[in-house]
């Protein structure tokens, strides 16, 4: 009701102040005598009313036009055009809603090349593999790509960039190209702590002109952490293989002397001597094998794996290829799973790694269990609110390679997993161990973002119990996920 008020009181004005020359004359007709004052009434009257019947079809018609605006303001996406108004009854300017018509046809084919440019940049964005960060004022964050949001989170939009980089350096510089008045760049290397380390180069860039979207500096990541790991590589190897080749070295080497001199003419000395120099043989070649596959693993760390494994096939094979060593000492094998994992342990990982995970852990468990006894694989999910759950922060599968041997003191188990540890250095050489199968394992868990925790009582046994994700088969194409303490 008030706009019906409103409308006729504008028609009303309007009308009267289109008449009013009109009127006007009229009225000066009458003061002329030249019209009796009661045709200057009737004709004022029928002036008025024609007035306002011509401005009330055109009013009508562009209250229509306004609500088609409307309409073309509030259009979202492909959403088709509205239906262009007639203009029938329009006595003044029929031709605006043919303007109107080309105006509104144009602007949605801009539309949607916009939107398509868009799309387009977003796609670009999401398929880089490289973190980016787009930066407005005063470091606040307005947006990040994909691999970005892998890193940090999803919720680092409206943020202010020190929440989740609290480097001083990529602060500095990001302030620094921020206040500049040229186009400038600066480069920062830092570290991201966790368990598993990562090597960063930050390229901190200006934008060269305002966008769209209040972006001023964009911060891209680039990850160094495989060229930093070949380099400390090159180093441990060469540290850890001068150190243990050569005790083994100086074995061989002094065989050899006493076979070509006092042992030349002893066939008995010649092959209790040739036996020794094949076990060291063997165990130098077990060194440099697990020393490269530990140097890979550790390549490769930084990267968590997002294919998904089937552990209970895994589990098989292995037990299946120590048939022979299981013999020999009477150890009888028994799987423990819980009645969801009975068909299928699926996890997210690397099938290769994993089977080198569960390899070392079986074959040290059949290798120092005592004869005729049994080991125990135990298999467990965690969902929410569970103790996997909290450890992992998601949905995990817990796997235990239980044994019954002799157990290994408490003060020792922090350090198991060191390269080169032993609780008994000369029982592990003698079992044909090098010291870095636990260290293998404690590196093929962090990559795949797991936990190993061990327990252990002397004279009963030990426990070595792997959390791993877990993983459904519509997780296949599933983000890295991680949790780490930036700094």
């Amino acid at each position: 009701m008030p706009q019906r008020q409103e409308k006729y009181s504008r028609l009303f004005t309007s009308s009267l102040i289109l008449t009013s020359p009109g009127i006007a004359v009229l009225f000066l007709l009458v003061i002329l005598h030249l019209i009796v004052w009661q045709a200057a009434l009737a004709a004022g009257v029928i002036i008025l009313l024609g007035t306002g019947y011509i401005l009330s079809s055109h009013y009508s018609h562009v209250e229509k036009l306004k609500e088609y605006i409307t309409a073309l303001r509030q259009l979202k996406g492909k959403d088709p055009l509205p239906g262009i108004p007639s203009a029938a009854g329009s006595f003044l300017y029929p031709e605006l809603n043919l303007s109107l018509s080309r105006m509104a046809q144009e602007r949605q084919q801009y539309r949607r090349q916009l939107e398509a440019v868009t799309e387009g940049n977003e796609a670009i964005l999401s398929s880089l593999p490289d973190p980016l960060i787009m930066l407005g004022k005063k470091r606040q964050i307005i947006r990040g790509n994909p691999a970005a949001q892998a890193i940090f989170g999803d919720n680092i939009t409206g943020r202010e960039l020190s929440t989740i980089l609290r480097n001083p350096g990529i602060l500095s510089a990001v302030d620094s190209v921020e206040n500049s008045s040229e186009n400038i760049s600066r480069f920062v290397e830092f570290k991201i702590h966790g368990r598993v380390e990562r090597y960063m180069l930050a390229r901190i860039a200006r934008m060269n002109e305002q966008t769209w979207d209040g972006t001023r500096v964009i911060v891209s990541l680039h990850d160094q952490t495989a060229a930093k790991k070949v380099d400390q590589m090159r180093g441990d190897f060469i540290a850890n293989a001068s150190h243990e080749l050569k005790t083994p070295l100086a074995s061989l080497m002094g065989f050899i002397e006493t076979l070509k001199g006092p042992a030349k003419d002893d066939p008995e000395a010649q092959q209790r001597f040739l036996n020794i120099m094949q076990d060291q043989s063997e165990r130098m070649s077990h060194l440099v094998s697990d020393l490269l596959s530990l140097s890979r693993i550790e390549l490769l760390e930084h990267t968590p794996p997002t294919g998904i494994t089937d552990l209970n096939n895994i589990i098989t094979k292995i037990t299946e290829g120590l048939h022979t060593q299981i013999e020999n000492k009477q150890i009888t094998i028994r799987k423990d799973l819980s009645p969801d994992l009975e068909n299928s342990i699926p996890v997210l990982g690397d099938a290769e790694a994993l089977t080198q995970l569960f390899q070392n852990l079986l074959e040290n468990a059949v290798k120092y269990g005592h004869k005729g006894t049994t080991v125990t694989i135990r298999g467990k999910a965690y969902g929410p609110g569970s103790q996997g759950m909290r450890r992992l922060g998601r949905p995990s599968v817990a796997i235990a390679i239980i044994d019954q041997g002799d157990g290994i003191p408490r003060e020792h188990i922090p350090r198991l997993t060191e390269r080169f540890y032993r609780v008994d250095a000369a029982r592990s050489r003698e079992l044909g161990g090098t010291g870095l199968g636990l260290a293998i394992v404690k590196h093929i868990v962090n990559r795949h973002r797991g936990v190993l925790t061990i327990d252990s009582e002397v004279g009963r046994g030990s426990t070595f119990t792997v959390y791993l994700p877990k993983a459904a088969m519509s997780e296949m194409n599933l983000p890295a996920w991680e949790s780490s303490n930036l700094a």
